[in-house]
């Protein structure tokens, strides 16, 4: 169980698919308004306790980041200057590539489990699109959602399928190896939907989160309205993640501060912790060792707990001070 301060404001986490004591963290300076953003990566085994070991600067907030599934050493993030950039993270200085066709805020980010050269993207300028890192080129953009795309996630199953939400309150599957346009879409809200995710257990089941402060599943067999609606945040839902260990349960970050597990065989929240004291926006569940979860929040810290044994201990005195305000 670590706390780890981050300096600026977080926005996501993801455990390393590879090694499980590595963990990066995407944030932004002044909560993502104006100011820089940092990738960090940090070593939750080291010696003495949790160490950073990697701290790259970018020239605008980090929103999103992943793991290469293919080089236990690259993560892509989503970058506010509307670019993904991939970074080495033993490799001290700036990105090994940039990918630039977004027009705006890329919000977005995830690398395909089966093809492993590919990764996506969604960003503010309404499109997806999908990135061979290997020759460094945009090999389709998807031009469905009528506003802000905010996530695009690879289904685990199937290679060339992946599902995307939207500020249009749309839920699209898209098959690359189909065309441009999605090959399944559903209004899963009536708000913006900031977040979705596949089970990882079957393959027709995608969970999305929403501005309305629900969590719905869906089956992409019948896709006329969601399986469950789950209520329990008290403000918008900002990430979901189907654990990679149970094939019932669901775990969901939100702007009321908290972090919940939801079990789907009860339909109800089984588990709620509100340890940060700002929006709670990342959200990861580890490969390596069951139930261990980690939240990054605005209150500049991340925390990393097992969701079983009871809440994370309190936070060390001093950290994650209020963000300063920006200079006028």
């Amino acid at each position: 169980m670590s706390w780890l301060p981050t300096g600026f404001a977080g926005y996501s986490c993801e455990f390393s698919p590879f090694h499980g004591n590595l963990i990066a963290v995407g944030t932004a300076q002044y909560y993502g308004i104006v100011g820089n953003g940092r990738l960090h990566v940090y070593d939750l085994n080291a010696p003495g306790g949790p160490q950073p070991v990697a701290d790259f600067l970018t020239k605008d907030g980090v929103y999103d980041c992943a793991w290469s599934e293919a080089n236990e050493h690259v993560i892509a993030t989503a970058q506010g200057d509307g670019t993904v950039k991939l970074f080495d993270w033993t490799r001290p200085g700036g990105p090994i590539m940039s990918l630039e066709e977004h027009t705006a805020e890329v919000y977005g980010v995830d690398w395909n489990l089966n093809t492993k050269q590919l990764i996506s993207s969604a960003a503010w300028d309404n499109t997806v699109k999908v990135w061979d890192v290997v020759q460094g080129v945009c090999v389709r953009t998807f031009r469905a959602h009528q506003q802000i795309a905010y996530a695009a996630i690879w289904a685990p199953a199937r290679p060339m399928c992946l599902a995307s939400v939207a500020g249009d309150a749309m839920l699209h599957i898209q098959d690359l190896a189909v065309g441009d346009m999605p090959v399944q879409s559903i209004q899963a809200h009536q708000h913006e939907i900031l977040t979705c995710d596949w089970n990882k257990y079957n393959d027709f089941q995608v969970v999305t989160g929403s501005v309305d402060k629900t969590i719905r599943t869906f089956d992409l067999r019948n896709l006329t309205g969601p399986v469950q609606v789950l209520h329990g945040h008290q403000l918008a839902v900002r990430r979901v993640k189907c654990h990679p260990h149970c094939d019932n349960q669901i775990v969901s970050a939100s702007y009321d501060m908290s972090a919940k597990v939801w079990d789907t065989n009860m339909g109800q929240m089984i588990n709620h912790f509100d340890h940060h004291t700002e929006f709670v926006l990342g959200l990861d569940i580890s490969l390596f060792q069951e139930n261990l979860i980690a939240t990054a929040a605005w209150d500049r810290t991340v925390c990393v707990w097992n969701c079983t044994q009871g809440p994370p201990p309190p936070r060390p005195p001093g950290m994650g001070q209020p963000v300063p305000r920006p200079p006028a």
